[in-house]
């Protein structure tokens, strides 16, 4: 399946005249060489005609070596001497390369949204710095290639719906562990603490194939979860009381590739009017599962979901998109939205998450499915239900 992917690749340089492609941000390294950076500072060469190159400091050369390019190039890292700069590192390796003259080079230019990579709290990312390297070391044509890349992503080769797979599995986890904690009095970030130490402790190692592992929970109970369609979630202070809706968001990465759901719950018996509205969002999702295939556009998905919700009269509490592509970043194409030009097709990975929200609560559903020929596989059918009884 690896070569496959190669194949649609480089037909796709072939079509756009692009002769090699330059590739710094973690998530496009791993998704042309098996390889996830630690750091964010490593170069992937990868030419339409020929053999990749990876650019890689020392510190990295036993991850870089458990991918797929077997040209790796290592440069060193700080010493006492002089402060480490490593695009100069780069440079030097870069400069005893032959490009022939009149390459064109397709490079990430105008790439705004990073995944991050496993130093979480410190992303390298290219700019005007690493351009200027590329231009210093070799007499090219840059050109964007942005749009290319994402378009590429969408459909899934064998290796990565195993790491999506294995990632909706330790979700399961992350999820089941906060389960146990759920209590009056609880604070949401407790819960989101236990959903997160849960994924690292189990998730390193995991089946004996992942590597890295992190989870990200965002807890939000009462009213917080009205928020929980906002395009961030936080986690707060506020401690669960008997009753309270409790929305969790939940991302979890394993070796750079990602799972997005959503769980809603509630501490006790719900409401007359909770509970019509959670029947409700598990039958648009069932909706959207029997109506998705292949060749289905996205539009199209999102609008039989939206038509269903609207039929049950909660079109006004449904204010966001049916879902979207995900993989190697929580968010990606396909766009499962009102004005998506979007074609969904076999083996793209999406998540389906309707939801409905009040002004004292909020509940949502999400799931990540892969497209199949006739219907969807769903990665994350468990913990699906709505009463906790404590």
């Amino acid at each position: 399946m690896y070569q496959e992917k190669i194949y649609h690749i480089k037909k796709e340089m072939e079509k756009r005249n692009i002769d090699i492609m330059i590739l710094r941000l973690p998530e496009n390294v791993l998704y042309l060489s098996g390889y996830w950076p630690v750091m964010g500072l490593s170069l992937l060469l990868f030419p339409r005609e020929g053999e990749p190159i990876l650019i890689v400091p020392k510190s990295e050369e036993e991850y870089a070596e458990k991918g797929w390019v077997r040209d790796i190039r290592v440069y060193g890292t700080e010493t006492l001497s002089e402060i480490w700069h490593p695009l100069n590192e780069i440079y030097n390796i870069l400069k005893d390369i032959e490009i022939p003259k009149g390459t064109r080079a397709g490079c990430e230019l105008n790439w705004e949204t990073m995944s991050t990579n496993s130093v979480v709290g410190e992303l390298n990312y290219p700019s005007s710095l690493t351009f200027e390297t590329i231009r210093k070391a070799w007499n090219v044509e840059m050109v964007d290639i942005t749009d290319m890349l994402l378009k590429l992503r969408m459909v899934k080769s064998e290796y990565e719906l195993r790491k999506i797979r294995l990632a909706n599995e330790l979700a399961e986890i992350g999820i089941e562990a906060l389960l146990e904690k759920i209590e009056e009095g609880v604070k949401e970030s407790e819960l989101a603490a236990e959903a997160e130490r849960a994924i690292y402790a189990e998730g390193v190692g995991f089946k004996g194939e992942v590597e890295r592992a992190r989870g990200f929970a965002f807890v939000m109970s009462g009213e917080n979860s009205s928020k929980a369609w906002y395009p961030f979630n936080i986690s707060s202070g506020r401690r669960i009381r008997k009753g309270d809706v409790i929305l969790l968001e939940f991302n979890v990465c394993a070796d750079g590739y990602w799972t997005d759901i959503t769980r809603t719950w509630v501490l006790g018996t719900p409401t007359k009017e909770q509970e019509e509205m959670y029947s409700t969002i598990v039958e648009a999702q069932e909706v959207a599962f029997k109506n998705i295939k292949d060749g289905i556009s996205a539009k199209e998905a999102d609008r039989v979901v939206r038509e269903y919700i609207s039929n049950k009269g909660y079109s006004s509490y449904y204010p966001h998109r049916l879902g979207h592509g995900i993989g190697l970043r929580i968010h990606e194409l396909p766009a499962l939205h009102p004005a998506s030009k979007d074609i969904l097709k076999e083996n793209m990975v999406h998540t389906v998450e309707p939801g409905l929200y009040t002004k004292n609560f909020g509940i949502r559903l999400e799931d990540d499915v892969i497209v199949l020929k006739k219907g969807v596989k769903n990665l994350s059918p468990f913990a699906k239900f709505f009463s906790l009884k404590k």
